[in-house]
């Protein structure tokens, strides 16, 4: 017998429905507006619209309201929100398609020891991804991993690696599905950098322009690093948008 869907479901699923007719910049209704259309609770209603939010279709602006973000031919995110490239491109109306995928194993320097907390020398296995919206090239991923920390070790996580089913995995879910090591959160920095040649031929973008570069340490649930990423963002296709709150 199918499980029957909860009401937060079955909302979900109306709301998401008339996001996707409206175009980009619409304001959705109120909260009590939205409650009263779809007979349920203000706690319903803030719950779905919260996972629209982290599915990218939706931003929250305090003391504006709720505006779509879905359309104009961009991938949409919140960067509050730690949820995988490939499901930010899909949740976007896009295809994601992993069209590079490398790893190494490398050792740590100075910079990278300092923000992992680790060693000089440690080993770490560095993975490169880029990740494409129908089928033009979004983000290059550069992400250093702890590799000593999961259990196994180096070995035990390149192994993992080379196997076909890593391709479909985030790096996140590949971390906990595998080795029982989910991230809790990430602090990031956000830079602007200059396209070289290697990031040119991987995003396919002019050399020299300039890129938006985000940096993130990821930490795990007793808030050891196990993550630092390095992501190249081709802001042509992919945005991000904050909300900032007054204090």
């Amino acid at each position: 017998m199918a499980r029957r869907k909860s009401l937060y479901e079955i909302i979900y699923a109306q709301i998401e429905q008339e996001v996707q007719k409206m175009s980009d910049g619409t304001q959705l209704p109120s909260i009590d507006k939205l409650c009263e259309d779809y007979g349920a609770s203000k706690t319903v209603i803030r719950e779905v619209i919260t996972a629209l939010e982290k599915d990218g279709l939706v931003v929250r602006r305090q003391g504006l309201g709720t505006f779509v973000v879905k359309d104009s031919g961009l991938v949409h995110t919140g960067i509050e929100y730690l949820r995988g490239l490939t499901r930010i491109i899909s949740s976007s109306g896009k295809t994601p398609d992993l069209v590079h995928d490398a790893y190494r194993v490398v050792e740590a320097d100075e910079e990278l020891a300092t923000r992992l907390e680790t060693e000089m020398g440690q080993h770490l296995v560095l993975t490169e991804r880029v990740y494409a919206a129908d089928g033009v090239p979004a983000i290059f991923a550069r992400t250093f991993i702890a590799s000593e920390r999961v259990p196994g070790g180096t070995q035990a996580l390149v192994r993992t690696l080379g196997s076909s089913k890593a391709k479909e995995l985030t790096l996140f879910d590949l971390m906990e599905e595998n080795f029982k090591e989910p991230i809790r959160y990430a602090i990031a920095e956000i830079e602007s950098t200059l396209v070289d040649r290697e990031l040119s031929r991987l995003l396919q973008i002019e050399k020299g322009s300039s890129i938006v570069l985000l940096k993130e340490v990821h930490r795990d649930m007793n808030n050891i690093p196990m993550l630092y990423s390095e992501d190249f963002i081709n802001t042509a296709v992919f945005r991000i948008h904050v909300l900032r709150k007054k204090i």
